[in-house]
C-alpha cells in the first residue's frame, strides 16, 4: 500500500502498458499510463503524487514535491503505434525525456486494444443508429 495524493491508503496499480522510470538524485520517478481507460499516474518513491484521466493526445501533470515544482508531460507522438513520450521537469531543469512504443514490446496488447475499441465502436454505432432511427420516425423524415 502507498499513500495517495489525498492521503488515503491505495494499492499500486498492476503492471500497466506504459511504464517509464526516471532517476533524480535519490528520487525514483515512475510515469505510468493505461491506454484503454486513459488513466495516468505519476509516482515519486512509490508515493502517488499525481493522477489524471486523459482522453486526448497530450496531458500535463503539475505538482509540488519536497518544495520543488514538478511538471510531467505525456505526449502521444504516433497514434497508430501508440508511441508516447514522457517529459519530466523539476522547476525549469529537465530531469528526463523518454519515449515508449508499448505495442512493439507486447503484440498481444495491440490485439486487446483493437478488440476493446472495436467493441466500443459497435456499441456506440448501434446507439447512434437507434437514435437516428427514432428521430426520423418521430419527426417523419423521408428520403
Amino acid at each position: 500500500m502507498t499513500r495517495s495524493i489525498n492521503n488515503e491508503e491505495k494499492a499500486l496499480p498492476k503492471k500497466l502498458p506504459f511504464e517509464l522510470y526516471f532517476q533524480d538524485g535519490d528520487n525514483q520517478i515512475a510515469c505510468k499510463a493505461n491506454f484503454l481507460n486513459g488513466k495516468e499516474y505519476v509516482y515519486i518513491n512509490d508515493e502517488l503524487v499525481s493522477e489524471k484521466r486523459n482522453l486526448g493526445f497530450k496531458s500535463k501533470h503539475t505538482f509540488e514535491y519536497e518544495g520543488a515544482e514538478w511538471t510531467v508531460v505525456f505526449d502521444v507522438i504516433n497514434m497508430l503505434t501508440s508511441e508516447t513520450e514522457c517529459l519530466i521537469l523539476k522547476g525549469k531543469k529537465k530531469v528526463g525525456r523518454k519515449a515508449l512504443k508499448p505495442f512493439a514490446q507486447n503484440p498481444k496488447l495491440m490485439i486487446k486494444a483493437f478488440a476493446t475499441f472495436f467493441c466500443y465502436g459497435l456499441v456506440f454505432g448501434a446507439a447512434f443508429a437507434a437514435v437516428g432511427y427514432f428521430i426520423g420516425r418521430w419527426f417523419g423524415g423521408s428520403l
